[in-house]
C-alpha cells in the first residue's frame, strides 16, 4: 500500500508540475510582451526631457526680456535648476554608460554643464540690460547637439529593447524544454515504480505462508512450556510475599529513624511513667548530651545527668503544663546569645511529646531586617522611612502641647563634582563622613537621617523658636564646610539647609517635608552656603513653576515656539555672514515668555532635548532658503551633552532639510566642559568630524576658558558682550578684545564680537582685528520671513 500511495503522489507531482510550467510559460510569454511596450521609454525619455525643458528654459528667458512680462528672476531660476537636475540625472546610470559610446555625446554634455555654469550669474543679474540677451546667445548653439542627443537616445533604447527582447525570448525557450525533460523523466520513474511494485508483492506472498507454518508449530511448544511455569510461578509468588513483609517492616524502619534524624527541631518522647520513648540525634546535640539516653530511662535522671542547665529550665517550665495537661507552645530566652522556641504536646495515655527549636539565628536575622528597613546602608542614619514615621508623631505631639518643632533638609554643594572627578568610592566615603559631622552637631533627641542622595534631614523636637534652628543650622554649615581628607584627597565642600517650623508651616509631615524643600530650594538658588527658613511666597512660586512646566510640555505640541534669527555680519564688507538661531515662546496667555525664564525648566524635566532638536531642525530648513553660503548657529544647552542621541538629532536634521554640514553651526559654553568628561569631547569631536562649524559662546566669562581651547580646537570664539558694552568706558576691555582677536588669529579661529550697539563700537572692534560682529547696531532678532542679508549701506551711512 506504501508503494502504491507513492505512485499516486509521484503522479499528483508531475501534473502539479506541468500545470506550474505551463503557466509560467504563459506569464513569460505576457512579461516579454509588456517589455516591448513599456521598456523603450527609460533613456529616451531622460534625453527628450533634457531638450524640452531646455526649450522651456529659453522661452521663459526670451518672454523675461519682453517689458511688462510677468515672467521673473525666479520662474527663470526654477527652469535653470529644472535642467541642472536632469544634467544630474544625465551623468548617472545607464544614461552614463550610453554617453560613454559616443564622444560627441560626452562633449554635449559637457557643454551643456558648462552653459549651465555660465548662465547661472547672468540670471542672477536678470535684471541687468544685456543678460538676457547674453543668456540666449549662451544657450543658442545647444539646439542642435541635444536634438541630436536625444536622436541617439532613441535608437540606443530600441536596440536595448529588441536584445532583451530577444534574451527573454531564449530564456523562454529554454525553460520550457527543461519543464519538458522533467515530465519525461517522472513518466519514466512511475513505470519504474509500478515494476517494482509487482516484485515485491510476490515476496511478500511466499514470507506469509512461511510465517503461517513457523507459527503452528511454535504454538505447540509454548503450550507445554506454559504448563510447567505455572507450576513454578505459584511457588516463587509465595516465596516473593514472604520476603516483601520482611523488607517492608525494615524500610518502615529506616524511613522512621531518617525522618526523626533529619528533623531541624529536637524532639523528645517521654510516656505517662516519664520514661523515655524515643529522641533524635538533634535533641541530644541542642542540650550537649555527652551519653546516649536509652529508651525507657527515667526523664528526671536524664536531666540529672545532662550539663544543660538550660534543659532544666525548660524541663521546670514544662512540668506545670503537664499538670494543666494543656498544649502550649513558649519561647525561652537565656540571655547568652541563644533562643529556644519550645511546643509541648500532651499524648491521650499521659505522656507527652516536645519540639525544641534553636532560634536564635532567625531573631537576629529579623532584628537585621528591621534596621535596614528603618535605616540607610551607607551612613548609618535612619532613611527616609523611618524619618517620616518619626516626624508624624512627633509633629501630633506639638499640637497637643502646643510645643513647636523644626525639620531641616540639608543639601551638600558641589558633591556631583566629587563624584565625577574622585569616583564614586570617594563620593561613599564623603557621604558616611557628612553623617557622622551631622550626627556629632546634632542634640541627643534629634533624629537624623540621609533621606537619598546628598539629601539629609534633621528632626528637632521642642524646640524654643526658629533662632535656635537657625543657629543649629549655621553650626551645621560650618561644620561640613571643614575640609575632608578621604583617602589622600583633601575635599571641600559646602551645604545648603532648609528649615520649616512646625506645626506653622505644615499641619502634616509631607507639608512639613514639602515646604523644607521649598526653603532649600531658595538657598540654592540665592548663592548656596546658606540656610532659609520656609515663607508663604516660596509655595506661590513653587506653584508658578508648576504651572509653567505644565504649560512648557504643551508648548512643543501646540506649536507655540518660534525660532527668531539675529544676523552676524563680516567686519569687512558687511555682509550677513550668518545668522543666530534664538528661540521664542508666544505663551497663549503670559504672552512672550523669556528664554531665561523657561530654559532652566525645561533643563530640569528634561525636555531640553525634544526642544533642542526642534530647534535644530527648524534653523537647519530656514539657512537652506537662504542665499549663498549663509550659515546659521544654534546653542546647545549642557544638557543636551547628557543624553546619548545629540549626534544622532543634529544628522537627522541635516538628512531631513538638506542643509550642508558646512553651513551650520553649534555654539557651546564653557559649562558643557566644565567636567572635562571623555563622552563630552568624544561627541564635540563626532560633530566637527560631519564638517560642522564649533564655537566658544560667551567667551571671557568663565574662570579657564583659556585651557578649554586648549583641550579642543573650536572653530569660532564669540566674545561676550560684557567686554563690547564697557569699549568705550574701560581701557582694558578694548585691550583684552584685542588680545582675545589676536588669540583667535594665531589659533586660525574666527573671533565674533556680541552686543555692538554703537558705530564707535563696530570701528573700535575692527581697529581690533575681530572678523564679525552681532547686535542690535545692525538688527534686533527678527522671524525668518523679515530677514535681511547685507547692512554695507548701513555701515557706509554710519561712517559717514
Amino acid at each position: 500500500m506504501s508503494l502504491r500511495a507513492g505512485k499516486v503522489f509521484l503522479f499528483i507531482v508531475m501534473c502539479s508540475l506541468a500545470i506550474a510550467a505551463i503557466y509560467v510559460s504563459t506569464l513569460t510569454a505576457e512579461r516579454h510582451d509588456a517589455l516591448r511596450r513599456i521598456s523603450r521609454y527609460n533613456i529616451t525619455w531622460l534625453a527628450s526631457q533634457a531638450g524640452v525643458e531646455f526649450v522651456r528654459l529659453e522661452e521663459r528667458l526670451a518672454v523675461a526680456g519682453i517689458q511688462g512680462s510677468q515672467v521673473d528672476a525666479d520662474e527663470v531660476q526654477l527652469r535653470l535648476d529644472i535642467i541642472a537636475n536632469r544634467l544630474n540625472l544625465i551623468d548617472h546610470g545607464e544614461f552614463k554608460d550610453f554617453a560613454s559610446r559616443d564622444p560627441e555625446i560626452v562633449a554635449t554634455i559637457g557643454i551643456l554643464a558648462n552653459a549651465i555654469k555660465d548662465v547661472q550669474p547672468l540670471v542672477d543679474t536678470l535684471d541687468r540690460p544685456g543678460s538676457i540677451l547674453q543668456a540666449l546667445n549662451i544657450l543658442g548653439p545647444l539646439d542642435g547637439r541635444l536634438a541630436y542627443l536625444a536622436s541617439a537616445a532613441h535608437t540606443y533604447s530600441s536596440n536595448r529593447v529588441a536584445e532583451d527582447q530577444a534574451e527573454l525570448l531564449r530564456l523562454h525557450w529554454t525553460f520550457s524544454f527543461m519543464v519538458a525533460g522533467l515530465l519525461l523523466c517522472g513518466f519514466f520513474l512511475v513505470g519504474l515504480l509500478g515494476w517494482h511494485n509487482q516484485l515485491l508483492e510476490r515476496a511478500r506472498s511466499k514470507l506469509h505462508r512461511l510465517a503461517q507454518d513457523l507459527q503452528r508449530a511454535s504454538a505447540d511448544l509454548e503450550q507445554a512450556h506454559d504448563e510447567v511455569q505455572s507450576v513454578n510461578s505459584e511457588l516463587h509468588s509465595r516465596n516473593e510475599i514472604l520476603r516483601r513483609r520482611d523488607r517492608e517492616l525494615g524500610t518502615q524502619n529506616k524511613r522512621f529513624d531518617a525522618a526523626l534524624n533529619n528533623m531541624s527541631q529536637a524532639l523528645c518522647m517521654v510516656d505517662a511513667s516519664e520514661q523515655l520513648v524515643v529522641y533524635n540525634q538533634r535533641f541530644a546535640e541542642l542540650f550537649a548530651l555527652d551519653f546516649a539516653p536509652m529508651p525507657g530511662m527515667l526523664f528526671p535522671d536524664l536531666i540529672k545527668l545532662s550539663a544543660s542547665a538550660q534543659l532544666k529550665d525548660i524541663y521546670a517550665r514544662q512540668g506545670a503544663l503537664r499538670e494543666d495537661k494543656s498544649c502550649i507552645s513558649f519561647v525561652r530566652d537565656f540571655g547568652d546569645a541563644r533562643t529556644i522556641s519550645v511546643s509541648h504536646q500532651p499524648m491521650p495515655d499521659g505522656g507527652w511529646v516536645a519540639t525544641y527549636e534553636d532560634i536564635t539565628q532567625r531573631r537576629q536575622a529579623e532584628a537585621q531586617i528591621t534596621y535596614l528597613a528603618h535605616h540607610d546602608g551607607l551612613t548609618g542614619l535612619v532613611n527616609r522611612r523611618y524619618f517620616h514615621e518619626q516626624l508624624k508623631p512627633a509633629l501630633a505631639r506639638a499640637e497637643r502641647q502646643g510645643s513647636r518643632l523644626a525639620v531641616l533638609c540639608l543639601d551638600l554643594d558641589g558633591f556631583k563634582d566629587v563624584n565625577d572627578s574622585l569616583g564614586h568610592p570617594i563620593g561613599d566615603a564623603l557621604l558616611r563622613e557628612v553623617g557622622a559631622r551631622i550626627k556629632e552637631s546634632a542634640r541627643e533627641a534629634d533624629v537624623v537621617a540621609r533621606l537619598g542622595g546628598d539629601e539629609f534631614a534633621i528632626l528637632q523636637s521642642d524646640v524654643d523658636g526658629p533662632e535656635h534652628s537657625g543657629a543649629m543650622a549655621g553650626r551645621l554649615i560650618e561644620c561640613l564646610s571643614r575640609p575632608y581628607d578621604l583617602d589622600g584627597s583633601e575635599v571641600v565642600i559646602s551645604a545648603s539647609v532648609g528649615i520649616a517650623m512646625g506645626p506653622f508651616d505644615g499641619c502634616t509631615a509631607d507639608d512639613l517635608m514639602k515646604n523644607a524643600d521649598l526653603a532649600l530650594y531658595r538657598a540654592k538658588a540665592e548663592g548656596r552656603r546658606a540656610y532659609r527658613f520656609f515663607e508663604a511666597d516660596m509655595d506661590l512660586e513653587r506653584k508658578a513653576r508648576r504651572a509653567l512646566e505644565v504649560d512648557l510640555r504643551k508648548a512643543l505640541t501646540q506649536a507655540q515656539f518660534q525660532l527668531y534669527f539675529q544676523p552676524i555680519v563680516d567686519i569687512r564688507n558687511g555682509q550677513v555672514s550668518g545668522f543666530e538661531a534664538l528661540l521664542r515662546w508666544h505663551h497663549p496667555v503670559r504672552g512672550m515668555v523669556p528664554p531665561a525664564e523657561f530654559i532652566p525648566i525645561a533643563e530640569d524635566i528634561g525636555l531640553i532635548s525634544a526642544i533642542g532638536e526642534w530647534v535644530l531642525r527648524e534653523a537647519c530648513a530656514h539657512a537652506v532658503t537662504w542665499p549663498g553660503q549663509i550659515s546659521v548657529a544654534v546653542n546647545l544647552s549642557p544638557a543636551q551633552f547628557k543624553t546619548n542621541n545629540l549626534v544622532e538629532a543634529v544628522q537627522r536634521a541635516l538628512k531631513t532639510t538638506g542643509l550642508s554640514p558646512a553651513r551650520l553651526e553649534l555654539e557651546i559654553t564653557e559649562n558643557v566642559l566644565l567636567s572635562e568628561s571623555d563622552a563630552t569631547l568624544l561627541t564635540l569631536h563626532e560633530l566637527r568630524a560631519l564638517g560642522i562649524r564649533i564655537a566658544m559662546d560667551d567667551f571671557g566669562t568663565g574662570y579657564s576658558s583659556l585651557s578649554y581651547l586648549r583641550s579642543f580646537p573650536f572653530d569660532k570664539i564669540k566674545i561676550d558682550q560684557s567686554f563690547v558694552r564697557e569699549l568705550s568706558s574701560r581701557p582694558d576691555c578694548i585691550k583684552i578684545v584685542g588680545s582675545i582677536a589676536a588669540l583667535g588669529s594665531s589659533l586660525g579661529m574666527t573671533t565674533t564680537a556680541e552686543g555692538v550697539e554703537t558705530a564707535e563700537q563696530f570701528e573700535q572692534l575692527r581697529f581690533v582685528g575681530c572678523d564679525q560682529v552681532q547686535g542690535y547696531l545692525f538688527d534686533r532678532p527678527q522671524p525668518a520671513h523679515k530677514l535681511r542679508f547685507s547692512f554695507a549701506e548701513k555701515l557706509a551711512a554710519e561712517a559717514a
